[in-house]
């Protein structure tokens, strides 16, 4: 069903939900923190907390997606 409804067309055209995502995405330095300690301490991060790591886990998601598009995601001043 998510699948149909994705690709349904809408009165005004099709929406192009990638490259919706790839425009709003913006830099965030407290998740690009998150991902450092995530590589340097895993036992710290294991300890943070199940919704803090979904929304890493979401921004990593929109963040290869914006790189995946073009968007420079490693210039600090996106």
């Amino acid at each position: 069903m998510s699948r149909i409804l994705s690709e349904a067309e809408f009165l005004d055209g099709p929406r192009n939900k990638n490259q919706i995502r790839t425009d709003a995405w913006k830099r965030d330095e407290q998740m690009e923190e998150l991902v450092k300690l995530e590589t340097s301490h895993p036992d710290t991060f294991d300890r943070i907390g199940i919704s803090v790591r979904m929304s890493l886990g979401y921004y990593q998601n929109d963040k290869a997606n914006a790189a995946a598009h073009g968007r420079d995601v490693n210039d600090e001043g996106n």
